[in-house]
């Protein structure tokens, strides 16, 4: 059974049990009732008739469709925890509660307030980025010690729903930085209309005179690493797939393959084995995926710049990645290790983000 079969299995059931709470709350309304479920009824086969049928729809309402299929898609999500933690309580109301008089239809309001802020003011969130400052000293107090302006994100996620304006925008942010050196730690595309908008073509005007380098994420593989490899390249873009290089006689910069290639190439080197047996450079690694931290502490890393979590992107799934990951968003340190795990820049999904701000990270670094 292939990925988008389960998943969109998963989702029907999602909104079966979603479906059974708007039964309970509009019970005494049957009017009413009956329209919501036919209204949706019908927004929930908007987002498999986009998965399954994308390529016969007309560019422009897949788009529109697609947007609204996945935004509908992240209130589901959303509303079945709420849902679950609801259950002992009406459980309970129904076992003691005689002569309780629950105001459904208005709670049932109340929930639809809830989502439409949560889309509006997610969907505002999403598509506003911010600058995230953050300083790092790695020169040991040397006299000759030169600070660099980094700039890196995460995440962009280019495709159908993060358009070439979009894009374009974040691109002016990051000229706008006069960074030195831009890192992209992958998932930098999401679709393969990111060639088709021109939304890739943004990034070859990305300017930084000791260059633009990237890693591939676990997207990048989805799509055919040697179709995205090819793209980034093509906009000027130095990939680093467990490959090192020596960035103005002061550090080394070393791209880790992403955990993904162990799916789709069987294989990602050691760090250990990535990095120079010569090498006296302060070290700074790409690494799209926050995993095996310690591999890092181990070799001596200065530090280790990720994304891939989004912070979870809606609440509450940032409460899931914090399990999931030793460190979901933002600084930290192990051993002498410094870590970054950015929340990305894009969306991935849904045009919504409840969690956290999208960021484009300015690093002052001196080395």
């Amino acid at each position: 059974m292939s990925f988008y079969v389960r998943a969109t299995l998963t989702y029907i059931v999602f909104y079966l049990y979603i479906r059974i709470w708007i039964c309970r709350l509009l019970v005494d309304n049957p009017k009413i009732k009956r329209g919501v479920l036919v209204a949706t009824d019908l927004m929930t086969l908007v987002m498999p008739i986009t998965v399954f049928y994308q390529d016969h729809l007309p560019y422009l309402l897949k788009i529109f469709m697609q947007g609204a299929g996945y935004s509908w898609t992240a209130i589901i999500a959303c509303m079945v925890p709420v849902g679950l933690c609801f259950e002992p309580i009406r459980w309970g109301i129904k076992i003691l509660g005689n002569g309780i008089r629950v105001p459904r239809l208005k709670i049932f309001g109340v929930l639809c307030l809830i989502s439409i802020a949560m889309t509006v003011g997610g969907y505002i969130n999403a598509t506003s980025p911010v600058i995230k400052e953050i300083e790092f000293d790695f020169s040991n107090g040397r006299n000759d010690a030169k600070e660099y302006r980094m700039v890196m994100f995460s995440d962009l996620h280019a495709g159908k729903l993060m358009t070439r304006d979009r894009v374009g925008s974040i691109v002016n942010i990051v000229n706008s930085l006069n960074p030195d050196v831009v890192f992209m730690v992958g998932d930098v595309l999401d679709d393969h209309d990111s060639e088709l908008t021109g939304a890739v073509e943004e990034l070859a005007r990305i300017k930084a005179p000791l260059g633009k380098y990237a890693v591939l994420g676990n997207h990048e593989y989805y799509l055919g690493n040697g179709w995205s490899q090819r793209m980034l390249e093509g906009q000027g873009i130095q990939i680093l797939v467990d490959k090192s290089v020596v960035i103005d006689s002061r550090f080394l910069l070393v791209g880790r393959d992403d955990f993904a290639a162990l799916q789709f190439r069987g294989r990602r080197y050691a760090l250990d084995n990535v990095i120079p047996k010569d090498n006296k450079f302060p070290v700074i690694v790409l690494d799209h995926t926050p995993h095996q931290l310690e591999e890092a502490e181990q070799n001596n890393i200065a530090l280790q710049l990720s994304g891939h979590t989004h912070n979870g992107q809606l609440f509450p799934f940032n409460l899931v990645v914090e399990r999931i990951y030793e460190v979901a968003f933002g600084q930290y340190q192990k051993g002498d290790t410094l870590y970054y795990v950015s929340c990305g820049v894009g969306f991935w999904g849904p045009p919504l983000r409840t969690t956290s701000r999208p960021e484009v990270v300015l690093m002052k670094v001196k080395i």
